[in-house]
């Protein structure tokens, strides 16, 4: 049974979902590693690009502080992956953005949406000034996107 397994068991069991002792760096790697390239590459599509902030999330002093964290250590890493992906994605932007006026209501499926959102990194805010909708219609946008079979 794997972490997320375990942390869906529903049998109120939290020493199922933690392990009893913290987890090396090596040790997180090898279980994690895999699913948190697998997110940055979702955030930045450039393989290098990619690797190099694997490397930095996995020599971040903030990995250790996933042993004390109050969900799953999956949770976490997946936090942490994604935080130095967006980052990143930020610095490049800065560099060269991309043009805005690329963005329009018409595009505002919850696909979208979303992508803006987890991908690009922009908060709901932004994101509804982007498109020039409502903040609710994004957030509503967001239910639909995980009620949908696809997602």
């Amino acid at each position: 049974m794997n972490e997320l397994e375990r942390a869906n068991d529903n049998s109120g069991n939290q020493s199922a979902i933690r392990t009893s002792s913290p987890l090396t760096t090596l040790e997180v790697y090898d279980q994690y590693g895999a699913m948190a390239y697998g997110i940055i590459l979702q955030i930045i599509p450039q393989p290098h690009l990619a690797q190099e902030i694997l490397v930095n999330v996995f020599s971040s002093p903030l990995l250790q502080s996933c042993n004390s964290y109050p969900f799953t250590f999956a949770v976490c890493v997946i936090k942490l992956a994604r935080a130095k992906a967006v980052e990143a994605k930020r610095q490049m932007m800065a560099i060269a953005p991309l043009n805005d006026s690329n963005y329009s209501a018409s595009e505002s499926t919850p696909e979208f949406i979303f992508d803006l959102a987890f991908r690009q990194g922009f908060s709901p805010d932004e994101v509804a000034e982007k498109l020039k909708i409502s903040k609710p219609e994004v957030l509503k946008a967001f239910h639909e996107f995980f009620k949908s079979p696809n997602a």
